[in-house]
């Protein structure tokens, strides 16, 4: 009986996400897709939401990998307050992260007129720096790191977790360094949790749309992605149109999740435990 009751919630929420996506594609209509496919605004915003979110996705790993597994291995002053910080831009509002963004810039250029020296070079710096991202395509990529990255590095470092510290022992008694045992060892042993993270933070990225509106702004062949064009173009009603580019999007997000499926066997979100 137990058994069946479990199996039960999870078909039911289960159907109810595939009748959610049922109801998309029931009241989509062919002239909106057809819209949709020859928008060259739509198509800008699509190469760039992918371009974006890719290269996200690559600095998000590269950075959450050596932070993951810190976190996993070591016992250091202050881990609980950084394990801590971690989660913050996961339990925030996106649209906080992005308000913190240009506030950060905006307090840079405010010291750029203190009298003191050290303040000022700093506020001077921050300045330089924020010409580069506010309302700019980089400023996309940096809104998307803040909002995806603590998704990677928690996956990965449950990937680290499921490792026995014992391999890694093993390799340093046969010759190899801790960076040597971490690569040759480690590495390869979390690598579908490192693909895990690397996953939810490409679709944490390719997803997000308030941080990238308040720090880059919405301006079409500019700063527009693919959930900016959402928002716009709901914003001037075609409800239609912002449902083909919804399903564009879920078209996109599956083809990338099957994909990685398949290259790691089935098992991305397994971390290595039973299938």
């Amino acid at each position: 009986m137990f058994r069946f009751v479990t199996i039960a919630f999870l078909v039911l929420l289960c159907l109810s996400i595939v009748v959610l996506f049922a109801s998309d594609i029931a009241y989509l209509n062919a002239k909106a897709v057809s819209d949709v496919i020859g928008s060259e605004d739509i198509r800008y915003a699509f190469v760039l939401s992918l371009i974006t979110s890719l290269t996200t996705t690559l600095i998000a790993v590269v950075v959450s990998v050596p932070s993951a597994y810190a976190l996993s291995r070591y016992r250091f002053p202050g881990r609980t307050a950084l394990d801590v910080i971690i989660d913050l831009p996961i339990v925030i509002p996106i649209l906080v992260i992005g308000v913190s963004i240009l506030i950060f810039f905006r307090l840079g250029s405010d010291l750029a007129e203190s009298q003191n020296v050290i303040l000022r070079s700093f506020g001077l710096l921050t300045a330089a720096v924020a010409e580069f991202f506010v309302y700019q395509k980089a400023g996309i990529v940096l809104a998307q790191f803040y909002c995806a990255v603590s998704f990677s590095v928690r996956t990965i470092k449950a990937a680290f977790d499921s490792i026995d510290p014992r391999t890694e022992q093993v390799a340093l008694t046969l010759g190899c360094s801790k960076a040597k045992a971490f690569w040759r060892v480690s590495l390869p042993m979390a690598r579908h949790g490192i693909a895990a993270g690397a996953v939810l933070a490409w679709a944490r990225a390719f997803g997000i749309f308030g941080s990238i509106a308040v720090v880059a702004g919405a301006v079409r062949r500019k700063t527009e992605v693919l959930p900016t064009s959402i928002f716009l173009e709901i914003s001037i009603g075609r409800i239609e149109t912002a449902l083909a580019v919804s399903m564009l999007m879920l078209t996109v997000a599956l083809f990338i999740l099957l994909s990685m499926r398949f290259i790691t066997g089935g098992n991305i979100f397994g971390l290595g435990g039973r299938q």
